[in-house]
């Protein structure tokens, strides 16, 4: 953690500038670092003016301020530490549309101006060695409001080629931009951050369904600030804190990170099966099964043991292609079997009454049984007859 006089700086608000070109690369092109930081700042600027116009701004998650528990407390006097007020991790969007990332837990003294933090540095509450911290006085019968917004930091500096021959060219850069923010302590809400929402309030509050109404909306402006509410804190003349309001100078943003449902697989339902006039004892008919709401790996069954499905395959949630077994006891006493479609996820279809034209399989007549035998006797008794005799 650091106090507020670093190189870190605030965003310039995307209402003043908006960057609507980027660069157009094409070979043996000279590049500069004008152009690759343009390059970014383009999508930096498209992705801030879409949080900030969709989305809107205020917390999102987290951020809560807390009291500092006292690790030598003895009593309940004294069991937070004064002064100190701790901000959890959270995730807000600034009002310029910046995404503001707390990823620790910081220690902010009330008696300063705040701190600052950079997101992805150990989780470390260490005095920036360079400056001491400056305290103010504070009046107790004043209310003390605790925000953040939106910094970006210089980090890792490097070394730069020198221009010249000279050897006493010692110029450092920093090599990188680091999202970070600054925690302030505040004499009073931030502007946009205490008032009800101009948009689906009515006089019994929140009311969702009154968004999409009304006249063309004016797009929001940055006149806000930079700042985003979290607390308001009042404390007495020793420091101790009396009150941690996380809801009087917060600005919630709509959010549905945490709306989400058990969906449930839908009832199977048949329209229609159509079906050639099927001979007893045939295999592999082609049916075709129509409805709704099949799924992939359905199966289908019949409730006639003489017709049996050897095959389903859904083409669409609408149709299914079936290859159906007849069996040779099947007869057209044996039409109209009910059929039934069952998901993978067990949801099944209600019985539906098919339209099946079943023949039966012609039977072999009598006289020709009779002439089979006789021939077959017939050629025994000549065989017989036409054997050689032996030579005298």
């Amino acid at each position: 953690m650091k106090t507020n006089t670093n190189c870190c700086s605030a965003t310039a608000s995307p209402c003043d500038t908006s960057i609507a070109e980027l660069p157009r690369y094409y070979p043996r092109q000279l590049i500069t670092p004008d152009d690759l930081t343009l390059e970014q700042n383009y999508f930096r600027d498209r992705l801030r003016r879409h949080n900030r116009l969709l989305h809107g701004w205020g917390v999102v998650c987290g951020a809560l301020v807390c009291p500092v528990p006292n690790p030598n407390a003895k009593g309940s006097s004294d069991r937070f530490l004064p002064w100190q007020v701790q901000v959890q991790q959270g995730y807000i969007l600034g009002p310029y549309g910046d995404e503001i990332i707390v990823d620790c837990v910081r220690t902010v003294d009330i008696r300063t101006s705040g701190t600052t933090g950079i997101t992805g540095e150990p989780c470390l509450d260490a005095p920036d060695p360079w400056c001491s911290q400056i305290y103010v006085t504070r009046d107790s019968t004043t209310t003390l409001f605790v925000a953040v917004k939106y910094r970006q930091c210089m980090t890792r500096p490097v070394r730069v080629m020198p221009a010249g021959c000279g050897c006493n060219d010692t110029s450092c850069e920093y090599s990188r931009w680091q999202d970070g923010y600054e925690i302030g302590v505040l004499t009073e809400c931030p502007s946009c951050n205490d008032g009800p929402p101009t948009v689906g309030m009515n006089t019994d509050g929140v009311k969702l369904d009154l968004i999409p109404q009304g006249d063309v909306p004016g797009c929001p402006d940055c006149s806000c600030g930079p700042w985003v509410g979290l607390a308001e804190i009042a404390f007495d003349a020793n420091g101790t804190i009396t009150k941690i309001n996380n809801s009087s100078c917060r600005r919630m943003v709509m959010s549905f990170s945490q709306f989400w449902w058990s969906n449930q697989g839908p009832k199977p339902t048949i329209k229609q099966l159509v079906s050639p006039t099927i001979t007893a004892g045939t295999s592999g008919v082609a049916m075709t099964l129509t409805g709704t709401n099949f799924r992939c790996g359905a199966t289908a069954k019949f409730d006639n043991p003489n017709f049996s499905v050897a095959s389903a395959y859904v083409k669409d949630p609408q149709t299914m292609a079936l290859m159906v077994n007849v069996s040779s006891d099947a007869k057209s006493a044996d039409a109209s079997p009910n059929i039934a479609v069952m998901n993978l996820d067990g949801i099944g279809s209600d019985s539906f009454a098919t339209n099946i034209k079943v023949t039966d399989a012609p039977a072999a007549s009598a006289s020709g049984t009779r002439a089979v035998l006789t021939t077959a006797k017939t050629t025994k008794k000549t065989q017989k007859v036409s054997t050689p005799t032996k030579p005298e």
